[in-house]
């Protein structure tokens, strides 16, 4: 197959046309409004010098984060609890992702993510990584001030900490677990299933918190949190996969300074040969010449199947947990956001079938 077909799959697996995912993003639109634009004028305030203030104002336009509020929001709301103290709360996780995410990027030394230039790739590793520092720091006073509100109740409020405390600690951990990952073609896939599972933590504390805020039972919250985890997990899963088919142009720039990407390490693992032919890639100056080999191994070896298997456990386990809720719009919209994070999977395993002639 020529880099040609190769690209024009991954052109018709973008362009198809899912009615659900289109319904999914206009409801977490409306719902994340009102919250990235609170974050918007916390992120520019304080400041007085028009250069520092127009940094901010890029981290502004740069970070629309949906996914997050949505969580936090509709768990509280699956619940029957109040969706304001819920906005709230999705403000300071909001920002304090947004210092993580600048962090990470300068990491990875990823200058464009997603079409976009990043912080790092608009103003300089300096300025990234001080403007990161400061959006963490804003996350954290905004907590601070979150926490003291006397309608959160003592209770709640030490619930809240641990859940931090636990969410940093564990996406900590699998980020320093991560960087052993780095052109690594002997990383277990099993190991680095783990890795993505502690990378994932945020969307089981984005669960909790909004479960804990709703009043839900102890049951409840661990229901609804497991439920942010594996949609958490299965949407990271979508994106390891979206990397290895290059859906956006990065997979040599990951090849060469991020963790190798899930299905590419089955590949290695599925023979000597796919290990050999995948690490003489790796060893290029430039994997961009061959990625359509690096996808080819892929499909031999069934890696799209492997990773979509890990996903679909995890979807029904997820659909499972929801299900034991009461029925409403909020536990709806769950689902179907558990359900279109799937897709992208499901269809990369549908054209991996077809190129090996099942």
């Amino acid at each position: 197959m020529s880099g040609k077909q190769l690209s024009d799959i991954v052109v018709k697996m973008l362009r198809d046309n899912d009615p659900n995912r289109n319904k999914l993003k206009a409801i977490l639109d409306a719902k994340s409004r009102e919250v990235l634009d609170r974050f918007g004028r916390v992120a520019v305030s304080g400041f007085t010098d028009p250069q520092v203030i127009s940094i901010f104002n890029d981290v502004k336009a740069y970070w629309k984060d949906v996914y997050r509020p949505a969580l936090i929001t509709l768990s509280c709301e699956a619940i029957g609890g109040n969706a304001l103290l819920a906005g709230d709360a999705s403000l300071m996780i909001t920002l304090a992702a947004a210092g993580m995410g600048i962090h990470d990027d300068i990491i990875d030394k990823s200058e464009t993510s997603h079409f976009r230039r990043t912080i790092l790739g608009r103003r300089g590793i300096d300025r990234a990584l001080l403007v990161g520092d400061l959006m963490l720091i804003k996350g954290l006073t905004t907590t601070m001030r979150f926490l003291q509100q006397e309608k959160i109740t003592r209770e709640q409020k030490d619930q809240l900490i641990d859940a931090f405390q636990d969410f940093f600690l564990e996406i900590y951990e699998g980020a320093l677990m991560d960087l052993s990952c780095r052109k690594n073609l002997d990383t277990a896939p099993e190991l680095y299933s783990n890795i993505i599972w502690k990378l994932t933590a945020d969307g089981e504390v984005c669960s909790k918190v909004g479960a804990i805020l709703g009043g839900g039972t102890e049951e409840e919250t661990r229901a609804l949190s497991e439920i942010g985890h594996r949609f958490g997990f299965v949407h990271h899963l979508s994106e390891e996969v979206k990397d290895s088919m290059n859906e956006e142009g990065g997979l040599p720039h990951r090849l060469e300074f991020e963790s190798v990407p899930l299905p590419v390490l089955y590949a290695a693992k599925s023979s000597d040969k796919a290990f050999a032919k995948i690490k003489s890639i790796l060893q290029q100056p430039s994997a961009s010449m061959h990625v359509s080999d690096i996808v080819k191994t892929c499909w031999e070896s069934r890696a799209f199947g492997y990773v979509y298997e890990i996903s679909k456990q995890n979807l029904d386990q997820a659909i499972l947990k929801l299900k034991a809720l009461e029925p409403s719009p909020a536990r709806d919209t769950l689902m179907l956001m558990i359900k279109t994070s799937f897709r992208y999977l499901k269809l990369a395993r549908d054209f991996e079938n077809r190129y090996v002639g099942t």
